[in-house]
């Protein structure tokens, strides 16, 4: 590594559309292989959601345990239950349906690599770190198989690469009026598919905004970006209001998911509590069957949770719950050891010691070359990845939500590999040329001493 680790490379346009083309290949084999398109096939709550609207009402809806009857649902963030909604509307409830879905979910996924590369590329100006970074999400075990399934992960780190790369436009001195529209309308859709980005979107635009200490840039950014935000969620908040009689700015789900994180059945781990053979997952089933059905159960079945939750914080001590965002941080950061069903297997723990392995030694190279990281860039990087920490230990955590931050550690790791391959062969040219001094000394010894003589 000399310099800046990289150089002169490749155009960005070649680079691109061979990181695309390998992960396009990578996804069509594995859907060939392992994707279930039957109308059996699990398709998640808001695919769910999406289906009982096109059955019966044409506004999301749950039909609830030991129920025929179903009711108005805000239980989960509502834009790929619209997805869902359109695609029922288009092609009925059949494998056409699933397939657009999953050809949907591809594109999110290789918009993921071609922001993880754009933005590896804006925090250290190398073409290597930065193919290597975005070939890892490209070819990575875990977010080739999602792109098998019908699960939002890929749309959950598209916008956050995306936001994040808003943010390093804003932060450049980039037209703060255009990328304020982009940022607004970026923000609104992500808190519409992950409750959590109500917070971390705006506060992640906002160090964009402010990085160059120009108030007025930050008004104009945090005014227009505010505004299309608004309007974009605006819809969901007048159905929810006109729905529900309350605002409800994203999902009514948080009862729920505070009490995952904080019963006295879990260590903070989600999969602790719903586990079918846990006790967490017994006394979930139980409040469940213990509200009344009718009309805004949803809500009221949140309200239970959420009285239990208090009850579990009153009753729990500083000891507890330091223990439990301890445990929070390392089940993200460090290992999941609660879902072994998935992090126990071969081909998730093999690439999981691999790519940590080689973000740890990043770290070292990236400090010894941070003279060539943009401070920008690097601060938004560190600020998203904090923020995602934080919301996750305050709530609770599931094995996928890791991915979330992995693009960010490719990014490291990315350093990890091209700096270990520079000192190897800096070793190797060195070894090979110490060898040839060798040979020649001995040589050019011999001819001056019979010279002499």
């Amino acid at each position: 590594m000399v310099g800046c680790p990289g150089g002169r490379g490749p155009s960005t346009k070649k680079m691109l559309f061979v990181l695309v083309c390998v992960a396009l290949i990578v996804r069509i084999i594995a859907i060939s292989m392992l994707s279930d398109l039957s109308v059996t096939a699990k398709i998640w709550e808001y695919g769910s959601q999406g289906l009982c609207a096109w059955r019966n009402s044409d506004d999301l809806c749950l039909s609830y345990p030991n129920s025929e009857n179903y009711y108005p649902s805000a239980y989960m963030p509502p834009l790929l239950s619209y997805q869902w909604l359109a695609l029922f509307h288009l092609f009925g409830d059949g494998t056409v349906a699933r397939a657009t879905w999953l050809c949907t979910s591809v594109a999110a996924s290789l918009g993921c690599v071609i922001l993880t590369y754009h933005l590896s590329l804006k925090l250290i100006p190398s073409w290597r770190i930065s193919f290597i970074a975005a070939l890892m999400v490209a070819i990575y075990p875990t977010f080739v198989f999602v792109s098998t399934t019908y699960h939002q992960t890929n749309w959950a780190v598209f916008f956050l690469l995306a936001i994040a790369s808003v943010a390093v436009k804003l932060a450049e001195g980039s037209n703060p009026l255009g990328w304020g529209v982009v940022g607004g309308a970026l923000c609104g859709m992500s808190i519409l598919n992950r409750s959590e980005m109500i917070i971390i979107g705006p506060v992640v635009l906002a160090v964009g905004a402010l990085w160059r200490h120009n108030p007025r840039r930050f008004l104009v950014v945090g005014a227009v970006g505010v505004f299309v935000m608004a309007a974009v969620l605006a819809p969901w908040w007048v159905r929810n209001y006109e729905t529900f009689g309350r605002f409800i700015p994203v999902a009514q789900s948080q009862g729920y998911n505070l009490w995952k994180g904080y019963n006295p059945y879990t260590n903070g781990s989600g999969n602790m509590s719903e586990d079918p053979e846990g006790q967490g997952s017994r006394v979930s089933r139980k409040i469940i069957a213990d509200t009344p059905r009718g009309p805004d159960y949803e809500g009221r079945v949140q309200n239970e949770f959420s009285r239990e939750f208090r009850k579990d914080l009153k009753d729990s001590s500083i000891a507890r719950l330091l223990n439990l965002v301890l445990s929070k941080a390392a089940l993200l950061w460090i290992f999941d050891w609660t879902d072994r069903d998935v992090t126990s297997r071969v081909g998730y723990l093999f690439p999981w010691v691999a790519i940590n392995l080689l973000a740890m030694i990043g770290c070292l190279f990236a400090w010894h070359f941070r003279r060539s990281i943009a401070a920008a860039p690097a601060v938004i990087c560190c600020v998203t990845a904090l923020l995602l920490t934080l919301a996750y230990t305050m709530t609770s955590v599931h094995a996928r939500y890791r991915m979330h931050i992995e693009p960010f550690i490719f990014i490291l790791a990315g350093f990890g590999v091209v700096g270990l391959w520079d000192q190897s062969t800096r070793r190797m040219r060195q070894k090979v040329g110490s060898a040839r001094g060798r040979k020649l000394r001995p040589r050019g010894g011999q001819r001056r001493i019979k010279k002499s003589r």
